[in-house]
């Protein structure tokens, strides 16, 4: 029984977006239950019902255990540890793929997982384990699925700018740069956004950074991708600190920090808000105090 894996789209976000072939060949029998629970827990992340969503992949994975079905167990790990880490847990993830990994090693499948890889970057990065989130995303970006390559390259870079590692910048740069022809949107937005940060590291110009930067954050914004649509206007806010425009800097970083703590990165959000300073702007949606009850 084939399912789908989700592809993530790294911020890392990540947001989910689909990858991969769908359901099985016609006139076999497929469990129902098991592709409603895939199914549903995808849908529930097109609503960004993640917590819906991780139950979903939950039950789906038990189900995979169920039927001893090694790509549905793969499958279902990856997107429960993907939803997790989108979820802001990035210890829960790296949980879930070290026992899906063992999981497929009790059956047999024990070649590497480029997209497992994958996750496995994006939850050491948050955690701030830089030399093994690099080392993750190296592997994963040696896969042979071309999305995976590519998200795994865009965590590449953001580590590598991250690190001050300018050497593997520039790399991912030259490999954004080989992408050419019509190439999917959400690659546009990466490739600009490695663009901006590689500019900044090689003391390049700051306003095409802050240009390429805005370019990546436009597109992100009309994908409804928040997360990583706020990671790049905070690269556009450095950039336009950089070209001495501390106003537009303030005001950047000011909106950054307000998308990314209504899409749930708290700690970006609070790091941003330091920079923006007095433009760092009141939250008018945010809910009011509830009043202490008397005794």
């Amino acid at each position: 029984m084939k399912m789908k894996k989700e592809c993530l789209a790294l911020g890392l976000v990540l947001a989910l977006a689909g990858c991969g072939g769908g359901g099985g060949q016609a006139g076999s029998p497929t469990d129902t239950t098991l592709s409603q629970d895939m199914d549903t827990g995808r849908d529930a992340v097109g609503l960004e019902r993640l917590a819906v969503a991780e139950q979903q992949y939950r039950a789906a994975g038990k189900r995979a255990l169920a039927r001893d079905d090694v790509t549905a167990i793969g499958d279902a790990g990856y997107n429960l540890a993907t939803v997790q880490l989108n979820e802001n847990k990035p210890a829960d993830a790296l949980t879930t793929i070290t026992a899906t990994r063992s999981a497929l090693a009790v059956r047999g499948q024990t070649a590497d997982d480029a997209g497992l890889d994958l996750v496995q970057a994006g939850a050491l990065h948050r955690l701030g384990r830089e030399s093994e989130a690099a080392a993750a995303a190296a592997r994963a970006a040696a896969g042979q699925d071309t999305d995976v390559t590519e998200k795994a390259q865009l965590m590449r870079g953001l580590i590598a700018d991250d690190s001050g590692d300018h050497a593997t910048l520039a790399s991912v740069a030259a490999y954004f740069a080989t992408l050419t022809g019509k190439i999917p949107e959400s690659w546009t937005a990466d490739a600009r956004e490695i663009e901006a940060r590689n500019l900044l590291a090689t003391a390049g110009s700051s306003q095409t950074a802050w240009q390429d930067a805005m370019q990546a954050a436009t597109i992100r914004q009309s994908q409804v991708n928040y997360r990583d649509m706020a990671r790049a206007l905070g690269v556009a806010a450095r950039a336009a600190d950089r070209s001495g425009n501390a106003q537009a800097a303030a005001q950047l970083y000011a909106r950054a920090s307000q998308s990314a703590r209504q899409a749930g990165d708290t700690v970006a959000a609070d790091r941003w808000a330091k920079q923006a300073g007095s433009a760092a702007a009141v939250d008018p949606f945010v809910e009011p105090a509830v009043p202490a009850r008397k005794k």
